[in-house]
Protein backbone atom coordinates (compact mmCIF):
# COMPACT_ATOMS: atom_id res chain seq x y z
CA UNK A 1 0.00 0.00 0.00
CA UNK A 2 1.78 3.08 -0.65
CA UNK A 3 0.97 5.81 1.54
CA UNK A 4 2.80 9.54 1.87
CA UNK A 5 2.01 11.59 4.54
CA UNK A 6 3.07 15.66 3.26
CA UNK A 7 5.88 17.65 5.46
CA UNK A 8 4.25 18.65 8.87
CA UNK A 9 5.32 21.41 9.05
CA UNK A 10 3.07 22.72 6.18
CA UNK A 11 -0.19 21.50 7.59
CA UNK A 12 -2.73 24.48 8.73
CA UNK A 13 -5.37 24.69 11.52
CA UNK A 14 -8.40 22.51 10.27
CA UNK A 15 -6.79 21.61 6.90
CA UNK A 16 -6.90 17.92 5.31
CA UNK A 17 -3.87 15.95 5.31
CA UNK A 18 -3.42 13.79 2.47
CA UNK A 19 -2.40 10.23 2.76
CA UNK A 20 -3.01 8.78 -0.55
CA UNK A 21 -2.42 10.47 -3.40
CA UNK A 22 -4.74 10.61 -6.40
CA UNK A 23 -4.59 7.46 -8.51
CA UNK A 24 -6.87 5.08 -10.41
CA UNK A 25 -9.65 3.56 -8.27
CA UNK A 26 -12.34 1.65 -8.31
CA UNK A 27 -15.34 2.18 -6.03
CA UNK A 28 -17.39 -1.31 -5.73
CA UNK A 29 -21.08 -1.18 -4.62
CA UNK A 30 -23.26 -4.59 -5.21
CA UNK A 31 -22.40 -5.48 -9.13
CA UNK A 32 -22.11 -1.83 -9.83
CA UNK A 33 -18.52 -0.59 -10.18
CA UNK A 34 -17.55 2.67 -11.10
CA UNK A 35 -13.57 3.62 -12.15
CA UNK A 36 -12.08 7.20 -11.72
CA UNK A 37 -9.44 9.10 -9.93
CA UNK A 38 -9.39 8.87 -6.12
CA UNK A 39 -7.35 9.72 -3.18
CA UNK A 40 -7.45 9.48 0.77
CA UNK A 41 -7.11 11.78 3.55
CA UNK A 42 -7.33 12.67 7.14
CA UNK A 43 -10.62 15.41 7.68
CA UNK A 44 -11.09 17.14 10.84
CA UNK A 45 -14.57 17.36 10.48
CA UNK A 46 -17.35 16.43 10.56
CA UNK A 47 -15.76 13.30 12.61
CA UNK A 48 -11.65 13.26 12.83
CA UNK A 49 -11.04 10.51 10.84
CA UNK A 50 -9.98 9.14 7.37
CA UNK A 51 -12.13 9.69 4.44
CA UNK A 52 -11.95 8.88 0.30
CA UNK A 53 -13.12 11.11 -2.55
CA UNK A 54 -13.21 9.64 -6.01
CA UNK A 55 -14.56 11.27 -9.25
CA UNK A 56 -15.34 8.56 -11.41
CA UNK A 57 -18.33 7.34 -14.10
CA UNK A 58 -22.17 7.95 -13.14
CA UNK A 59 -22.81 3.96 -12.28
CA UNK A 60 -25.91 5.00 -9.82
CA UNK A 61 -24.05 4.85 -7.24
CA UNK A 62 -25.99 5.62 -3.65
CA UNK A 63 -25.45 6.31 -0.33
CA UNK A 64 -24.19 3.10 2.02
CA UNK A 65 -21.33 0.34 2.33
CA UNK A 66 -19.18 0.08 -0.49
CA UNK A 67 -15.76 -1.45 -1.77
CA UNK A 68 -12.72 1.16 -2.59
CA UNK A 69 -10.19 -1.35 -4.48
CA UNK A 70 -6.44 0.61 -5.92
CA UNK A 71 -3.01 -1.35 -6.98
CA UNK A 72 -1.96 1.33 -3.95
CA UNK A 73 -4.26 1.20 -1.63
CA UNK A 74 -5.92 -3.21 -2.05
CA UNK A 75 -9.28 -3.26 -1.16
CA UNK A 76 -10.89 -1.02 1.61
CA UNK A 77 -14.50 -0.68 3.08
CA UNK A 78 -16.00 2.35 2.87
CA UNK A 79 -19.36 4.05 3.56
CA UNK A 80 -20.72 6.31 0.70
CA UNK A 81 -21.80 9.31 2.65
CA UNK A 82 -22.07 11.95 0.10
CA UNK A 83 -22.83 12.15 -3.65
CA UNK A 84 -23.24 14.92 -6.42
CA UNK A 85 -22.95 14.36 -10.34
CA UNK A 86 -20.86 16.92 -12.22
CA UNK A 87 -21.19 17.22 -15.98
CA UNK A 88 -21.71 13.36 -16.51
CA UNK A 89 -19.26 12.39 -14.02
CA UNK A 90 -19.77 11.06 -10.26
CA UNK A 91 -18.32 12.12 -7.11
CA UNK A 92 -18.43 9.76 -3.98
CA UNK A 93 -16.91 10.84 -0.48
CA UNK A 94 -17.27 9.12 3.09
CA UNK A 95 -15.24 7.24 5.52
CA UNK A 96 -12.66 4.65 5.38
CA UNK A 97 -14.24 1.37 7.54
CA UNK A 98 -10.94 0.61 8.87
CA UNK A 99 -10.28 -2.84 9.33
CA UNK A 100 -9.06 -4.70 12.79
CA UNK A 101 -5.58 -3.42 12.33
CA UNK A 102 -6.92 -0.28 10.50
CA UNK A 103 -4.73 1.76 8.05
CA UNK A 104 -2.12 0.21 7.70
CA UNK A 105 1.33 -0.74 5.83
CA UNK A 106 4.87 -2.12 6.38
CA UNK A 107 5.92 -4.92 8.32
CA UNK A 108 4.57 -4.63 11.59
CA UNK A 109 7.78 -7.30 12.69
CA UNK A 110 10.52 -4.93 10.77
CA UNK A 111 12.73 -3.65 13.34
CA UNK A 112 12.40 -0.34 13.32
CA UNK A 113 14.57 3.13 15.61
CA UNK A 114 12.35 5.31 15.96
CA UNK A 115 8.16 5.53 16.39
CA UNK A 116 7.06 8.58 15.57
CA UNK A 117 3.86 10.42 15.45
CA UNK A 118 1.85 13.80 16.15
CA UNK A 119 -0.63 15.47 18.79
CA UNK A 120 -2.95 17.77 18.02
CA UNK A 121 -4.10 20.33 19.91
CA UNK A 122 -1.94 19.47 22.68
CA UNK A 123 -0.48 22.47 25.17
CA UNK A 124 -1.74 25.69 25.61
CA UNK A 125 1.23 27.45 26.99
CA UNK A 126 2.98 28.02 23.95
CA UNK A 127 5.35 30.00 25.90
CA UNK A 128 6.13 27.11 28.32
CA UNK A 129 6.82 24.18 26.31
CA UNK A 130 6.87 20.36 28.35
CA UNK A 131 10.16 19.32 28.61
CA UNK A 132 12.01 17.85 25.71
CA UNK A 133 12.35 14.86 26.77
CA UNK A 134 9.84 14.11 28.76
CA UNK A 135 9.48 10.47 30.56
CA UNK A 136 11.06 7.41 30.35
CA UNK A 137 9.46 3.55 31.16
CA UNK A 138 13.05 1.28 32.13
CA UNK A 139 14.26 0.96 28.31
CA UNK A 140 11.63 3.48 26.83
CA UNK A 141 12.17 6.91 26.44
CA UNK A 142 9.50 9.55 24.89
CA UNK A 143 10.58 12.89 23.71
CA UNK A 144 7.62 15.91 23.27
CA UNK A 145 8.67 18.65 20.04
CA UNK A 146 6.51 21.68 19.75
CA UNK A 147 6.39 22.87 16.53
CA UNK A 148 7.98 26.11 15.93
CA UNK A 149 4.60 27.89 15.04
CA UNK A 150 2.66 27.07 17.65
CA UNK A 151 2.06 30.34 19.09
CA UNK A 152 0.38 31.14 15.14
CA UNK A 153 -1.45 28.26 15.73
CA UNK A 154 -3.08 28.65 18.81
CA UNK A 155 -3.62 32.20 17.69
CA UNK A 156 -5.55 30.60 14.79
CA UNK A 157 -7.40 27.91 16.85
CA UNK A 158 -8.50 30.52 19.65
CA UNK A 159 -9.82 32.64 16.48
CA UNK A 160 -11.64 30.21 14.52
CA UNK A 161 -11.71 26.95 16.81
CA UNK A 162 -10.75 23.53 15.38
CA UNK A 163 -7.98 21.55 15.47
CA UNK A 164 -3.84 21.53 14.55
CA UNK A 165 -0.82 19.55 15.14
CA UNK A 166 0.80 21.46 17.77
CA UNK A 167 3.50 18.65 18.93
CA UNK A 168 5.34 15.70 17.54
CA UNK A 169 6.51 12.90 19.71
CA UNK A 170 9.35 10.32 19.49
CA UNK A 171 9.08 7.11 21.23
CA UNK A 172 13.36 5.29 21.18
CA UNK A 173 14.05 2.52 23.17
CA UNK A 174 17.53 1.85 24.98
CA UNK A 175 18.86 4.72 22.93
CA UNK A 176 18.37 3.68 20.20
CA UNK A 177 18.18 0.24 20.09
CA UNK A 178 15.94 -1.69 16.99
CA UNK A 179 12.38 -3.02 18.05
CA UNK A 180 9.65 -4.17 16.47
CA UNK A 181 6.12 -1.80 15.99
CA UNK A 182 4.71 -4.99 18.26
CA UNK A 183 7.24 -4.17 21.17
CA UNK A 184 6.09 -0.73 21.46
CA UNK A 185 2.58 -1.18 20.79
CA UNK A 186 1.89 -1.58 24.48
CA UNK A 187 3.21 1.94 25.72
CA UNK A 188 1.06 3.38 23.25
CA UNK A 189 -2.58 3.19 24.75
CA UNK A 190 -1.47 4.56 28.74
CA UNK A 191 0.72 7.20 26.93
CA UNK A 192 -2.72 8.31 25.41
CA UNK A 193 -4.62 8.31 28.55
CA UNK A 194 -1.54 10.02 30.18
CA UNK A 195 -1.29 12.61 27.62
CA UNK A 196 -4.92 13.53 28.07
CA UNK A 197 -4.44 13.82 31.73
CA UNK A 198 -1.76 16.31 31.19
CA UNK A 199 -4.03 18.19 28.59
CA UNK A 200 -7.05 18.00 30.48
CA UNK A 201 -9.20 16.44 27.67
CA UNK A 202 -9.12 13.51 25.38
CA UNK A 203 -5.33 14.20 23.06
CA UNK A 204 -4.70 10.86 20.88
CA UNK A 205 -2.09 9.97 19.03
CA UNK A 206 -1.69 10.29 15.14
CA UNK A 207 0.38 9.02 12.05
CA UNK A 208 2.15 6.53 13.94
CA UNK A 209 4.82 5.54 11.50
CA UNK A 210 8.02 3.18 12.64
CA UNK A 211 11.29 4.86 10.63
CA UNK A 212 14.39 2.89 10.59
CA UNK A 213 17.78 4.53 10.08
CA UNK A 214 19.33 4.25 6.24
CA UNK A 215 22.49 3.45 5.66
CA UNK A 216 24.80 5.78 4.80
CA UNK A 217 24.14 7.66 1.74
CA UNK A 218 20.67 5.70 2.00
CA UNK A 219 16.89 8.21 2.71
CA UNK A 220 15.37 6.74 5.70
CA UNK A 221 12.84 3.65 4.91
CA UNK A 222 9.67 4.43 6.11
CA UNK A 223 8.50 0.63 7.66
CA UNK A 224 5.07 1.06 9.45
CA UNK A 225 2.37 3.79 9.94
CA UNK A 226 -0.39 4.96 10.26
CA UNK A 227 -3.48 4.04 13.18
CA UNK A 228 -2.10 0.38 14.13
CA UNK A 229 -5.35 -0.82 15.67
CA UNK A 230 -8.21 -0.19 16.04
CA UNK A 231 -8.08 0.28 19.95
CA UNK A 232 -6.40 3.18 18.59
CA UNK A 233 -8.97 5.48 16.48
CA UNK A 234 -9.23 9.01 16.22
CA UNK A 235 -11.12 9.53 18.98
CA UNK A 236 -13.77 12.56 18.31
CA UNK A 237 -13.41 15.37 19.88
CA UNK A 238 -9.47 14.94 20.38
CA UNK A 239 -9.75 17.63 22.23
CA UNK A 240 -11.35 20.29 20.10
CA UNK A 241 -10.23 23.64 20.56
CA UNK A 242 -12.88 25.43 23.04
CA UNK A 243 -13.53 27.72 25.54
CA UNK A 244 -15.56 24.85 27.29
CA UNK A 245 -11.67 22.99 27.98
CA UNK A 246 -10.25 24.84 31.30
CA UNK A 247 -6.77 25.32 31.83
CA UNK A 248 -3.96 22.31 31.91
CA UNK A 249 -3.74 21.77 35.53
CA UNK A 250 -0.07 23.03 35.63
CA UNK A 251 2.43 24.30 32.87
CA UNK A 252 5.26 24.22 35.19
CA UNK A 253 6.16 20.92 34.93
CA UNK A 254 9.83 19.38 35.93
CA UNK A 255 11.06 16.21 33.63
CA UNK A 256 11.50 14.59 36.73
CA UNK A 257 8.03 14.94 38.18
CA UNK A 258 6.31 14.27 35.13
CA UNK A 259 8.60 10.81 34.99
CA UNK A 260 7.88 9.94 38.37
CA UNK A 261 4.07 10.01 37.42
CA UNK A 262 4.51 8.06 34.55
CA UNK A 263 6.13 5.34 35.77
CA UNK A 264 3.49 5.14 38.30
CA UNK A 265 0.62 5.27 35.65
CA UNK A 266 2.43 2.43 33.90
CA UNK A 267 3.23 0.11 36.64
CA UNK A 268 -0.69 0.48 37.61
CA UNK A 269 -0.94 -0.44 33.71
CA UNK A 270 1.18 -3.24 33.76
CA UNK A 271 -0.28 -4.48 36.94
CA UNK A 272 -3.62 -4.06 35.10
CA UNK A 273 -2.77 -6.29 32.31
CA UNK A 274 -1.63 -9.32 34.74
CA UNK A 275 -4.96 -8.74 36.59
CA UNK A 276 -6.74 -8.70 33.82
CA UNK A 277 -5.64 -11.87 32.52
CA UNK A 278 -6.90 -13.61 35.56
CA UNK A 279 -9.92 -11.90 35.67
CA UNK A 280 -10.69 -9.21 37.64
CA UNK A 281 -11.12 -5.38 37.62
CA UNK A 282 -8.08 -3.72 38.05
CA UNK A 283 -6.68 -0.17 39.15
CA UNK A 284 -5.74 0.93 35.76
CA UNK A 285 -9.12 -0.36 34.19
CA UNK A 286 -11.18 1.52 36.77
CA UNK A 287 -8.74 5.03 36.47
CA UNK A 288 -9.18 4.30 32.70
CA UNK A 289 -12.81 4.72 33.66
CA UNK A 290 -12.75 7.93 35.94
CA UNK A 291 -10.70 9.85 33.15
CA UNK A 292 -13.05 9.51 30.84
CA UNK A 293 -15.55 11.13 32.74
CA UNK A 294 -13.40 13.52 33.70
CA UNK A 295 -12.65 14.24 29.71
CA UNK A 296 -15.82 14.29 29.24
CA UNK A 297 -16.95 16.57 31.77
CA UNK A 298 -14.88 19.07 30.38
CA UNK A 299 -16.11 18.83 26.59
CA UNK A 300 -20.35 18.48 27.76
CA UNK A 301 -22.09 21.62 27.19
CA UNK A 302 -24.73 21.67 30.08
CA UNK A 303 -23.55 21.81 33.97
CA UNK A 304 -26.08 19.59 34.55
CA UNK A 305 -24.03 16.92 32.64
CA UNK A 306 -21.05 18.06 34.56
CA UNK A 307 -22.16 17.80 38.10
CA UNK A 308 -23.66 14.23 37.33
CA UNK A 309 -20.12 13.09 35.66
CA UNK A 310 -18.04 15.33 38.18
CA UNK A 311 -19.46 13.55 41.21
CA UNK A 312 -19.88 10.21 39.43
CA UNK A 313 -16.01 9.97 38.71
CA UNK A 314 -15.28 11.31 43.02
CA UNK A 315 -17.59 8.77 44.06
CA UNK A 316 -15.26 5.80 41.94
CA UNK A 317 -12.14 7.39 43.52
CA UNK A 318 -13.65 6.99 46.58
CA UNK A 319 -14.09 3.61 46.34
CA UNK A 320 -10.72 2.63 45.13
CA UNK A 321 -9.15 4.40 47.81
CA UNK A 322 -11.43 3.21 50.37
CA UNK A 323 -10.43 -0.38 49.35
CA UNK A 324 -6.68 0.67 49.37
CA UNK A 325 -6.43 1.70 52.44
CA UNK A 326 -9.53 0.44 54.99
CA UNK A 327 -9.70 -3.38 56.10
CA UNK A 328 -12.09 -5.68 54.61
CA UNK A 329 -14.90 -5.18 57.10
CA UNK A 330 -14.32 -1.18 57.28
CA UNK A 331 -14.12 -1.81 53.26
CA UNK A 332 -17.27 -3.87 53.62
CA UNK A 333 -19.21 -1.28 56.03
CA UNK A 334 -17.97 1.50 53.66
CA UNK A 335 -19.54 0.24 50.45
CA UNK A 336 -23.14 -0.40 52.26
CA UNK A 337 -26.00 1.68 51.69
CA UNK A 338 -25.45 2.93 55.36
CA UNK A 339 -22.41 5.65 53.60
CA UNK A 340 -24.11 8.54 51.57
CA UNK A 341 -22.09 9.65 48.54
CA UNK A 342 -21.54 12.43 50.38
CA UNK A 343 -20.03 11.03 52.65
CA UNK A 344 -17.51 8.58 51.33
CA UNK A 345 -16.05 11.61 48.95
CA UNK A 346 -15.58 13.75 52.15
CA UNK A 347 -14.00 10.45 54.05
CA UNK A 348 -11.39 10.35 50.99
CA UNK A 349 -10.68 14.26 50.90
CA UNK A 350 -10.11 14.22 54.45
CA UNK A 351 -7.84 10.95 54.65
CA UNK A 352 -5.65 12.40 51.21
CA UNK A 353 -5.37 16.26 53.32
CA UNK A 354 -7.11 17.74 50.57
CA UNK A 355 -9.33 20.88 51.78
CA UNK A 356 -13.04 20.44 51.61
CA UNK A 357 -13.52 24.17 52.62
CA UNK A 358 -15.13 26.87 49.87
CA UNK A 359 -12.48 29.21 49.57
CA UNK A 360 -13.07 33.02 49.27
CA UNK A 361 -12.46 33.22 45.42
CA UNK A 362 -15.49 30.66 45.66
CA UNK A 363 -18.21 33.49 48.08
CA UNK A 364 -21.07 32.94 45.79
CA UNK A 365 -20.99 29.68 46.01
CA UNK A 366 -20.92 30.27 50.33
CA UNK A 367 -24.03 32.05 49.89
CA UNK A 368 -25.93 30.38 47.52
CA UNK A 369 -25.88 27.33 49.59
CA UNK A 370 -26.59 28.98 53.13
CA UNK A 371 -29.94 30.55 51.99
CA UNK A 372 -30.77 27.32 51.40
CA UNK A 373 -31.12 25.74 54.41
CA UNK A 374 -28.24 23.09 54.72
CA UNK A 375 -27.10 21.73 57.49
CA UNK A 376 -23.55 22.61 58.40
CA UNK A 377 -20.79 22.16 57.04
CA UNK A 378 -21.32 23.72 53.82
CA UNK A 379 -18.18 22.39 51.78
CA UNK A 380 -17.46 21.78 48.19
CA UNK A 381 -18.74 18.16 49.16
CA UNK A 382 -22.07 19.26 49.85
CA UNK A 383 -22.08 21.68 46.97
CA UNK A 384 -21.42 19.32 44.39
CA UNK A 385 -23.84 16.36 46.03
CA UNK A 386 -26.54 18.74 46.91
CA UNK A 387 -27.08 19.84 42.77
CA UNK A 388 -26.42 16.45 42.00
CA UNK A 389 -29.06 14.62 43.94
CA UNK A 390 -31.37 17.65 42.93
CA UNK A 391 -30.68 16.32 39.00
CA UNK A 392 -31.25 12.61 39.82
CA UNK A 393 -33.25 12.83 41.97
CA UNK A 394 -35.92 15.25 39.82
CA UNK A 395 -39.23 16.75 41.30
CA UNK A 396 -40.43 20.37 41.54
CA UNK A 397 -38.63 21.42 45.15
CA UNK A 398 -35.24 19.40 44.11
CA UNK A 399 -35.24 20.84 40.56
CA UNK A 400 -35.20 24.32 42.14
CA UNK A 401 -31.71 23.29 43.06
CA UNK A 402 -30.85 23.66 39.70
CA UNK A 403 -32.70 26.23 38.16
CA UNK A 404 -33.21 28.45 41.20
CA UNK A 405 -35.57 30.53 42.27
CA UNK A 406 -36.44 34.66 42.18
CA UNK A 407 -35.38 34.57 46.00
CA UNK A 408 -31.78 33.64 45.46
CA UNK A 409 -29.41 36.58 46.10
CA UNK A 410 -26.47 34.36 43.78
CA UNK A 411 -27.53 32.86 40.99
CA UNK A 412 -27.80 29.03 40.55
CA UNK A 413 -26.02 28.63 37.20
CA UNK A 414 -23.09 30.52 38.99
CA UNK A 415 -22.70 28.64 42.45
CA UNK A 416 -23.31 25.83 39.96
CA UNK A 417 -19.88 26.55 38.22
CA UNK A 418 -17.79 27.29 41.18
CA UNK A 419 -19.12 24.12 42.51
CA UNK A 420 -18.26 22.16 39.30
CA UNK A 421 -14.48 24.24 39.27
CA UNK A 422 -13.95 22.53 42.76
CA UNK A 423 -15.18 19.12 41.89
CA UNK A 424 -12.31 19.08 39.38
CA UNK A 425 -9.68 20.43 41.67
CA UNK A 426 -10.63 17.46 43.54
CA UNK A 427 -10.36 15.06 40.85
CA UNK A 428 -7.14 16.13 39.56
CA UNK A 429 -5.87 15.98 42.99
CA UNK A 430 -6.56 12.77 44.25
CA UNK A 431 -5.32 10.86 40.49
CA UNK A 432 -2.02 13.42 41.60
CA UNK A 433 -1.47 11.91 44.79
CA UNK A 434 -2.14 8.29 43.08
CA UNK A 435 0.21 9.23 41.39
CA UNK A 436 2.64 10.12 43.51
CA UNK A 437 2.82 13.03 41.90
CA UNK A 438 4.94 15.95 43.73
CA UNK A 439 5.38 18.33 41.34
CA UNK A 440 3.27 21.92 40.54
CA UNK A 441 0.22 22.33 40.72
CA UNK A 442 -2.48 25.46 39.96
CA UNK A 443 -5.11 26.74 41.94
CA UNK A 444 -8.17 27.02 39.65
CA UNK A 445 -9.40 29.59 41.61
CA UNK A 446 -6.36 31.51 42.74
CA UNK A 447 -4.64 30.80 39.57
CA UNK A 448 -1.31 30.50 41.70
CA UNK A 449 1.07 27.56 41.29
CA UNK A 450 2.37 25.64 44.43
CA UNK A 451 4.01 22.63 44.72
CA UNK A 452 1.09 19.60 45.69
CA UNK A 453 1.06 18.71 49.74
CA UNK A 454 1.73 15.10 49.31
CA UNK A 455 0.15 13.86 53.27
CA UNK A 456 0.69 9.95 52.55
CA UNK A 457 2.66 8.01 50.11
Amino acid sequence: MTVIVSDPTKWKPNEAINIVPEEDMKLIQAKKISSGKGSIEFRWSPIPGYYFIIQGEDKKITSGDAILNGNGIGTINVKVQWIKNENGNLICEGPLRLATKGLEYGDRTGEIDYLHFFLPNFGINSSVPLPLEFVTYKNWNVRLKQFKNIKNLFETLDKDGGYAFTYECLITYNGVSPFTFDQVEFIIRPLRLFLSFVRGAICSPLFLSGIKAGREGENDILVFGIHPKSTLPPVWPLSRWTALIPPLWCDEHSHQDLNNAFNRFMDFYTMGELSSSNGYVNVYDHLSAILHMYFEASMVTFSETVIILTQSALEALASMQAERYMCEICFKHFSSKAFSAEAKIKWMLDYLHIPTDIPPEAKGLQDYLSSKGLDEPLNGVRAITYFRNGIIHANTASLRRIFGTSEDHVPSEEAMKKAIILGRMYIELVILHMLNYKGMYTNRFTKSTRQVDMALS
